[in-house]
């Protein structure tokens, strides 16, 4: 997540350092699926006591939190500044050895090489202007031999513009009318976290570049709403919200 909020094409929006408070309050409330978000990235990474863990695009420090809960020895980095402030006063209250970082995950410069065993990216790629440029960094970052856990929100389901609507059968469902085009796009829903744009990507960039940078699909998820936000949006019961990835950095000869 990044503080800029100037769009592509020049003009301006609300970017997320003026979200972040917001955000922060939404992430904490219990009525969105972020808790989905979180469960999800658990359970792809799973057993993580005692390894080091870099959580990128960490925002309010929610991921961060539960893997660190976990046993894992946690890095969390992000962009924007009033965001990492969130995480950092929430690890005052309730101190779990976390470090946060302002730190652009399109290079994550402050950070060495092969640092860490897992990588975890939860709900912040589409946000990202560089996706080449944020993989080259987390596979730098990760040592040889480790995972990186991605959670985005769903681009087939969630396309720009895209419409919940109710289907012959009457059940809810998702309309799509813009999908093959990679674009960058803001809701303009004026309560919403797309307000501050976000980058659609369809599916086929996504695999493709992970390929592209060497990494090896170990597990995919595409999880059902649950709980709460089941109950305020059931069309994720049937449809997925999120698609999730857990990806391996080989082992090569050449060490590279």
């Amino acid at each position: 997540m990044g503080p800029d909020s100037k769009d592509p094409d020049g003009t301006t929006g609300v970017g997320w350092s003026e979200i972040a408070d917001w955000y922060d309050v939404l992430v904490r409330s219990g009525r969105s699926p972020h808790a989905l978000a979180v469960a999800t990235t658990l359970a792809l990474a799973g057993d993580v006591a005692g390894l080091r863990v870099l959580d990128v695009g960490c925002g309010q420090g929610a991921a961060s939190r539960v893997l660190a809960a976990a046993g894992a020895e946690v890095t969390g980095a992000d962009l924007t500044p009033e965001l990492v402030a969130a995480a950092r006063r929430h690890e005052a209250a309730q101190p779990l050895g976390i470090t946060y970082l302002e730190s652009d995950a399109q290079g994550l410069a402050e950070l060495p090489d092969a640092a860490f065993d897992l990588v975890t990216c939860q709900l912040a790629l589409m946000d990202i202007p560089d996706l080449d440029a944020t993989l080259a960094a987390v596979r730098r970052v990760l040592r040889h031999g480790g995972s990186f856990v991605a959670v985005i929100s769903h681009p087939c389901f969630l396309a720009p513009f895209a419409s919940t609507v109710d289907g012959p059968d009457g059940l809810p469902g998702r309309l799509v009318t813009r999908y093959l085009d990679d674009e960058f796009w803001r809701s303009p829903n004026p309560e919403g976290v797309r307000r501050a744009g976000a980058y659609h990507r369809t599916l086929s960039t996504y695999l493709n570049a992970f390929v592209r940078h060497g990494f090896e699909l170990e597990q995919v998820m595409e999880p059902a709403a649950e709980g709460e936000y089941a109950r305020e949006q059931p069309v994720y019961v049937r449809v997925p919200i999120f698609l999730a990835v857990r990806l391996r950095r080989p082992v090569t000869p050449d060490g590279r």
